[in-house]
Order: C-alpha cells, then structure tokens, then sequence
C-alpha cells in the first residue's frame, strides 16, 4: 500500500475509486465501507484508495471535547492495509483543512487524482463544520464526473456499530462485546518499562507497559489477555489495570502477569489483546489476601480462556 500524508498531484493513476471517512476506529462498520470500494475497484481493474485524517479532527475543532483513541494512527494505517486497500491519504488535519467548504473538499481531490467512485458511510459528512452530506457529495459527483456509494451502518444483534458505543463499552471494561463491533481484540502496544518491582516480591513478576499518549484504556480491573512480544510468539496472561489501592501514592498503570514466562523484556514493545474483564479492582486489607487473589485470578483465567 502506498501512503501519503498530503494530498499531491497523481493524475498517473487512472480510475480511483476512493473510500472517505474518519475510521477512528477501523471497526467492523468502517471496515464495509473499505472492503466494498477495494472490491469494487477489484471489479473494474482500478485502485482502491482511502482518504483520512492521521489525527481526529476534533483535535483542531475541539479539543477539550476530542475524544481518546481507538487506536493509535501506526495501528490504523496496519489496519487499513490488512484490508488489501492500494492507496492511503493519511492526511494531518489542520485549521486549513478546517475551513475548506464542502465544494472547496470535493476541488482539492479531483484536482489532485483521477476520482471515479467515492464511498461514504452513511452519517458521512464534510466541509466546514461538516454542512456537506451524502446527497450533496452525490450533486458534487454528477458535476465533476464520478459516483457515490453510500453504506449504511451496521447492526449487530440491535447495537449499531460506532465509534462512540465502542468507547464507552472499553471505558467501561467491556472489552468483550467491544471485540465484536472492532471485529478483533481491544488491543494496546507498549514499552515494557521498569516498575516498583513489586510483583517480583509477591512471587507474580508482571510486565510494566508505558500507555502510548491520548490511547483509551479499558477501565480499572483484572484482565484475560493475551501478549505478543517482539518476535511475534504469543502468550496467555493476566493484566491488571488501574491505581493498586492496596498499596498507596500509585500512579495508574497496565502491569502484565505472562503465564510460564521468566525472560527480561525491559525495553521491548509488548502487545497485548484483552479477552475479558475477570474482576474490578479490589483494596485489600494485607498481603496477603492480594497475593491470594492473585493466585485465584491466575487460576481463573487458566480454566476459563486459556
């Protein structure tokens, strides 16, 4: 897949068929919408191409009130070319950006590339505070020679897939129907980094992973997870997310318990892929009810998920 960060001039390419949207999320709804233009684009021996934003647009329009990534733009662009897509405009948006009218939008990319079908979801909008909609991208498209498709959002068993629904059941730990709309693992990657070294004490070594910036992190709790290292070997785990209440002045952290591991991976990036929430989190009153409940915890997730 060839990516671009700006929109250029690649009028060499004929017959772009083009999929149009934020896709903050690639979840099971954006995927439709990129998987029909690349096989629609397939049908006619055309490129398919996906334009987006390499951040959320509320990051410029509001940032108080943009919300927490999915997934982090690295992750979005693997995403986007697992789906067979040719061409990605991972444009920065900008205040620039911002301001462009809904005709100015639609100028920009015709000038730029041969566009000959576009393919929208159908709460699509674009242009200065989105006034352009699918009905007039489809005007847009009879003056400047290409057709629209527009994709209606998908229902799973009555919940209309979405960003937003997709939030707040991770917000709210619920990382197991989040799955089912994503369509794979609520999924974080990060630097192993050195913590307290507490866990090494209470005879469960855990994993320390530094929470890449602005990344949404399902809610404070224990976790069946599973954890992929450098090398691509997966391992079954148990994560747990949130302040260590027993212990005091602790910062909010993912530590990761890798069942039957022993191997230092200080430094290394560990991803982890959360399969359900086993329990919230819990203050005890000593050690050792912790480290008996961690025990309890490990034994759970072995008999349940792995």
């Amino acid at each position: 897949m060839e990516v671009f960060t700006q929109i250029k001039d690649i009028h060499q390419y004929p017959g772009i068929y083009m999929a149009l949207g934020t896709f903050d999320g690639v979840h099971v709804g954006h995927q439709a919408i990129i998987s029909r233009t690349v096989e629609l684009a397939k049908n006619e021996n055309c490129l398919s191409s996906v334009f987006t934003f390499s951040n959320h647009p509320l990051n410029v329009i509001n940032p108080e009130h943009c919300p927490p990534l999915i997934i982090t733009n690295p992750e979005k662009v693997n995403l986007i070319a697992a789906l067979g897509v040719d061409i990605l405009f991972n444009i920065p948006f900008t205040s620039q950006l911002l301001q462009l009218t809904p005709e100015s939008f639609v100028a920009m990319l015709v000038n730029n590339l041969k566009l000959k079908h576009v393919i929208v979801g159908e709460n699509f909008t674009y242009g200065y505070r989105g006034a352009g909609t699918s009905d007039m991208l489809k005007k847009a498209g009879v003056l400047h020679g290409f057709s629209v498709d527009v994709v209606h959002m998908v229902d799973i068993e009555g919940t209309v897939v979405s960003s937003t629904v997709i939030r707040q059941l991770i917000k709210e730990g619920e990382v197991k129907q989040a799955a089912v709309l994503l369509g794979r693992f609520v999924t974080i990657t990060g630097e192993v980094i050195k913590g307290d070294q507490r866990g090494n004490k209470l005879g469960f070594p855990t994993a320390n992973l530094a929470i890449p910036q602005g990344l949404l992190v399902p809610a404070d709790g224990v976790y069946a997870v599973y954890a992929t290292d450098k090398s691509g070997q997966k391992f079954n785990a148990v994560a747990n997310i949130g302040n260590n209440p027993t212990f005091t002045r602790q910062s909010r952290r993912i530590e990761i318990h890798i069942l039957d591991f022993d191997r230092l991976i200080y430094g290394e990036h560990l991803q982890v892929q959360f399969l359900d929430r086993i329990r919230g989190e819990i203050a005890f009153n000593s050690i050792a009810q912790l480290k008996q409940q961690m025990a309890n915890d490990i034994n759970f997730a072995r008999k349940n998920y792995f």
